[in-house]
């Protein structure tokens, strides 16, 4: 996630369903994954917010993104503060280490993303559900010293979560992958939590969005009710379920 991303038509969608889920009862935590600011045009399609009939979805959350677009607070900080995902704590420490650290070693990268890596798990302990939202999606394995690793959670960082009890969902993306690649790609947290039930919901709003859902067994039931209903709900014009097969 970056700031300059902030209110775009993707962000109505996501913060839909968080807030969704966040009304029937589930505790949240974000973790946003922020990276800085970047010169590139994404996060620019705001013109949803001059269409009321785009509001139909959740008038209170597309006022208030209207509201910050027109004063333009592009922060995800300032919209936690609005309170809109209710009982929701967030982690907004920017992923580290950042692209501007190039002259770090290799292992001094690994251990300065294993530091942040921690503080993000003391910001988000105690919710039932962690939300991740990377720039570019999950990658395998443990975070590298790749200049692009802070672009992604990596499954090591949502065993972390998932292992102590939370349950996980987080962002990613089909892109330029194949229909194999991308169907491999939605089951990377299988061979992590081999135990885990994977369940999907695709937003197709502006650019197509996942968010991957890897939940502890006990809890299937719970949320494949609350998709269900979400998707039952006006926001089925923009969303639909992503079936993700197992290996």
């Amino acid at each position: 996630m970056k700031n300059q991303y902030f209110g775009d038509v993707g962000d109505y969608g996501k913060y839909g369903l968080l807030r969704f889920i966040a009304k029937r009862g589930v505790t949240i935590a974000v973790n946003w994954y922020l990276t800085p600011d970047d010169q590139s045009n994404d996060g620019h399609i705001r013109g949803y917010l001059t269409n009321d009939r785009d509001r139909k979805y959740d008038p209170e959350l597309f006022d208030v993104l209207r509201e910050m677009s027109i004063h333009k607070e592009k922060n995800v900080g300032r919209f936690a503060e609005r309170e809109m995902i209710p009982g929701t704590i967030y982690f907004d420490s920017i992923v580290q280490p950042q692209l501007s650290d190039s002259t770090l070693s290799v292992t001094d990268k690994r251990l300065a993303r294993e530091r942040w890596h921690q503080q993000a798990l003391a910001g988000c302990y105690g919710p039932e559900l962690v939300f991740m939202d990377p720039d570019n999606g999950l990658r395998e394995g443990s975070p590298t010293a790749r200049k692009d690793a802070q672009k992604f959670v990596y499954a090591s960082e949502v065993y972390s979560y998932y292992n102590r009890g939370q349950d996980v969902f987080y962002y990613c993306h089909k892109g330029r992958r194949t229909e194999t690649q991308w169907e491999k790609a939605k089951r990377i947290m299988q061979e992590s939590c081999p135990d885990a039930v994977m369940l999907g919901i695709t937003y197709h709003r502006g650019t197509q969005r996942s968010y991957i859902f890897v939940l502890h067994p006990e809890k299937e039931k719970l949320y494949r009710v609350l998709l269900k209903d979400f998707l039952e709900t006006a926001w089925k014009d923009c969303f639909t379920s992503e079936p993700i097969s197992q290996a």
